[in-house]
């Protein structure tokens, strides 16, 4: 994995997660950020680098990138460009870190690790993680002993850059074990829990784990709907944005958080959430049955992400704070259209994603590379 974006790192961790949960002392996960302790300068740059990359005077070169690569025999050789620089420090990091299978969840890692392997005297067992949801950039699908599909269309996407389809499985996208735990309970027990009003209608506002987006405009544009409510507002590693949130004297009970362990329960909690497109928090708020009001996306990378929310009936597209204040105003007041989209949001959500993704990585590890 890498630590670019936050999402790498939360699959890595969910599916480590999973396999000791299953089976315990029996298997030893080791989580390794292939970037910052084997790839060569400025590769080995790229996770502090990547905030930069994502803010908006970049972005329109990011998308450009993004699309341009977003092509199956493109994509490898762009890859295999890096090849002669990368070898041997792909050889390095596989030499120190001996494993019965190797799991990926990280598009740029795909092919130079299948590269690697094709020479070796004995190649170890390779299995893809596909870390999106809407839009399934070509990278995610290299030809592994197994590539794991967050839902049927991604799986389609796979077989169609050329994965056979005997490798391509579907067991939702990878998150922590958490949420699928926190399902059994009512909100209200959720929100006793967390020190928040049981009897209000909740909306709970996120900008992903580093705050990014309208954090601060879109809380201010629910606060200021006019319905009986309260707040709580994730700024994330973004300090600045908290202490901002902070200064604001809040029209509606509010409560304030930097950067948390508890999201399961503050989505248990929540009657919506909104929130950026990204693909962990839209699996993690499906799994727990919660419709969302999306922001904004990471144009490329996310773009499909609303596509998929908005079109399986889970959630609303609203770009500006208005528009937020706007929809919350309608969810809130009209109560049957509000748990219409939660229970679709429901139908959508793969709770035990991590367990099931588990279970095909230890049966891969069991049966060796073919």
């Amino acid at each position: 994995m890498s630590d670019t974006g936050g999402g790498h790192r939360s699959v890595s961790e969910a599916l480590a997660e999973g396999l000791r949960a299953l089976y315990g002392a029996a298997v030893e996960p080791r989580i390794v950020d292939a970037f910052i302790q084997y790839a060569p300068f400025p590769l080995n740059r790229s996770p502090a680098l990547y905030p930069y990359m994502v803010k908006p005077a970049l972005v329109p070169f990011y998308a450009r990138a993004w699309h341009f690569a977003n092509h199956p025999r493109r994509a490898r050789q762009l890859v295999y460009l890096f090849w002669p620089w990368v070898r041997q420090r792909i050889a390095r990091l596989f030499a120190e870190n001996p494993a019965d299978v190797i799991v990926s969840v990280h598009p740029l890692f795909n092919d130079v690790t299948l590269r690697y392997w094709m020479k070796a005297p004995r190649r170890v067992p390779f299995v893809i993680v596909i870390c999106d949801i809407g839009s399934i950039h070509a990278l995610w699908c290299a030809n592994a002993d197994l590539v794991i599909a967050p839902h049927e269309g991604a799986r389609r996407r796979a077989i169609a850059c050329g994965v056979p389809p005997e490798r391509v499985v579907v067991t939702g996208f990878p998150i922590r074990l958490r949420f699928r735990e926190v399902r059994g309970r009512p909100k209200a027990f959720w929100r006793a829990q967390l020190g928040w009003r049981p009897d209000l209608p909740t909306v709970l506002v996120m900008g992903g784990g580093e705050g990014m987006g309208k954090v601060f405009e879109n809380a201010r544009a629910v606060a200021e709907a006019g319905l009986p409510l309260q707040l709580a507002v994730v700024a994330g590693r973004n300090e600045r944005l908290r202490r901002r949130l902070e200064a604001v004297d809040w029209p509606v009970p509010t409560y304030i958080y930097g950067f948390v362990r508890t999201i399961p329960e503050m989505m248990a909690a929540a009657d919506v959430i909104v929130t950026k497109a990204g693909p962990n928090t839209i699996a993690e708020a499906l799994a727990v049955g919660r419709p969302m009001i999306l922001t904004h996306y990471l144009p490329g990378q996310e773009e499909g992400n609303v596509d998929y929310v908005v079109q399986g009936g889970a959630g609303r597209y609203a770009p500006k704070p208005e528009q937020v204040k706007e929809v919350v105003r309608e969810w809130l007041s009209r109560p049957e259209v509000l748990t219409s989209f939660a229970q679709r949001a429901a139908a959508m959500g793969y709770p035990d994603a991590a367990l099931d993704a588990a279970r095909w990585i230890w049966e891969i590890a069991q049966r060796g590379a073919s």
